[in-house]
């Protein structure tokens, strides 16, 4: 396995001539990118894995929203999104590079698996951010987990009619804060997207409702909290969300997906009266005005819907709509949009892993409304961000450390000096004996953790190298990567501060140079 792996990372990193031959179009017309590497300055590590326990969901699905043509590929250069062991490993084709330091370079997909709810993924590049890790969590629809209601149930249906009036009710579990109901009227016909009205025996109706106050949201909200682009009024506008609640409603006749109802179904949803609504000031109460928005998958866009005015039933709050269409629907504070730059220094002269988390504060709680990871590349590096107006707090945890920056206002462009590590920098590298073996700005993504952990670390490989401060020699390390849909892990011991593989001459006839 180690051989594999080894043969794999320099299939990553090595110029074949038979690809220098062609333009790099007139090699991604073909799908035949060979190991050019100049198709590996821009790369993309997508991860997929349950909200719950972070596992891989099987028969992972990564579907293009629309042809992209030949700008994003697998790591192979082929047009083929294959996810093994929850990962896959994207890259950008040169002649689509952004052109100037403003340009982002986006691509959306859609993750799917059975059992679990889908997702859509955005993959974006700029000139400041190459190589770049996405971590997307899955709804699992029959797993409890913290802050989720999961709900499935069957009704019958007679003459392509509902036999009998049906309440859904979600969220009356201990691991839940909120919860709600969804009701059909007896005799509602169910029609799908060409509007044809869906004949069966049973509809099967389901619901997944998610608490506002809970990290689970910040990861499965559709296209975050802030800088939203929504449809409103007829119009495109630029908006920040802070949401109040989020639920997916879905049904299906057989296998066909129900869109419209002849019949208005009515939607109860819970507000946590804990949380702090940005507009007023104060946390939220009767009386308060908050926005419906509805989500299409497909799209990629909210849609606003209209005005919803929070009332009290005891010492509940409750948001009350009807709707005649399914989908995705979230009760929001709508705030401008507040967009501005981090400027994080990394003193040392390795890429160093990071998680961003973005929070918003209130006088009662602070929420997450952004969890960024990312590769930190040596000196300055700029992380654009949205945020929701003032009192932004930002926690960054690199390399055992956690810096903390509060009460960011919108405008600051806040300057983060990262401490230098305390631990001592592990450089792998690997020694290829191979003559007219040319090395370039070439990177790519792997993941490595000691032996006996169960959290993976994200690192780059470039230039044959591997740096990073969270390995310590003398331990043995488990290592994986992704290429062409394929996961190879080996584990290894790591002797010293500078670790080599000397891979065996043997390999250069196998790859031939």
């Amino acid at each position: 396995m180690k051989r594999v792996l080894l043969l794999m990372m320099m299939m990553a990193v090595i110029i074949i001539h038979t690809a220098c031959e062609n333009t790099p179009n007139e090699v991604a017309d073909n799908f035949k990118l060979g190991l050019d590497v100049n198709f590996l300055e821009y790369t993309a590590q997508v991860e997929i894995q349950d909200l719950e326990d972070g596992s891989y969901p099987e028969n992972i699905k990564l579907t293009p929203v629309t042809d992209y043509g030949t700008a994003i590929l697998n790591s192979a250069g082929e047009r083929n999104f294959k996810v093994s062991e929850g990962s896959i490993t994207l890259i950008l084709n040169p002649m689509d590079r952004p052109q100037s330091a403003n340009e982002v370079k986006s691509f959306d997909f859609i993750a799917s698996a059975p059992g679990y709810q889908s997702s859509k993924v955005k993959v974006s590049f700029t000139e400041n951010n190459k190589t770049v890790q996405i971590p997307v969590s899955l709804i699992n629809k029959t797993k409890e987990s913290n802050g989720v209601s999961s709900v499935s149930e069957d009704a019958d249906l007679s003459e392509s009619e509902l036999k009998e009036s049906k309440t859904l009710n979600f969220g009356n579990q201990t691991t839940k804060q909120t919860n709600g109901s969804v009701e059909v009227k007896a005799g509602t016909k169910f029609l799908n997207k060409s509007g044809e009205v869906l004949s069966g025996n049973s509809i099967n109706m389901e619901v997944i409702d998610v608490d506002a106050n809970t990290t689970n949201l910040a990861k499965v909200f559709p296209g975050g909290f802030a800088d939203q682009s929504v449809s409103k009024n007829g119009n495109t506008e630029r908006t920040s969300f802070l949401p109040m609640s989020y639920t997916s409603i879905n049904m299906y006749v057989g296998t066909e997906e129900v869109k419209d109802f002849t019949e208005s179904i009515e939607v109860k949803m819970e507000i946590d009266q804990n949380l702090y609504n940005p507009k007023t000031a104060t946390k939220i109460k009767a009386g308060d005005q908050l926005a419906l928005y509805s989500y299409e998958l497909e799209n990629g866009m909210w849609v606003y819907e209209k005005e919803v005015t929070i009332s009290s039933v005891g010492n509940q709050l409750y948001a009350n709509f009807e709707t005649n269409h399914l989908t995705d629907y979230s009760i929001v504070a709508e705030l401008p949009v507040c967009s501005d730059i981090f400027e994080i220094n990394n003193p040392t002269e390795s890429n160093i892993q990071a998680k961003i988390e973005l929070e918003i504060t209130g006088d009662t709680e602070t929420r997450i409304y952004k969890i960024i990871e990312q590769n930190l590349v040596p000196g300055v590096n700029q992380i654009p961000y949205n945020g929701i107006g003032d009192n932004i707090s930002l926690k960054l945890y690199t390399s055992g450390d956690v810096i903390t920056v509060d009460n960011i206002s919108c405008g600051e462009s806040p300057v983060i000096e990262m401490p230098t590590p305390d631990s001592e920098l592990l450089t792998i590298t690997i020694n290829i004996p191979c003559e007219n073996v040319d090395l370039n700005i070439a990177s790519y993504p792997i993941k490595y953790r000691k032996l006996g952990d169960t959290q993976w670390i994200n690192g780059i490989i470039k230039d044959l190298t591997l740096e990073s401060y969270e390995m310590e020699a003398g331990n043995t390390y488990q290592f994986q990567i992704e290429f062409d849909g394929q996961i190879y892990t080996y584990d290894e011991f790591i002797s010293s501060a500078n670790y080599q593989f000397n891979v065996d001459s043997e390999l250069c006839s196998e790859i031939d140079f």
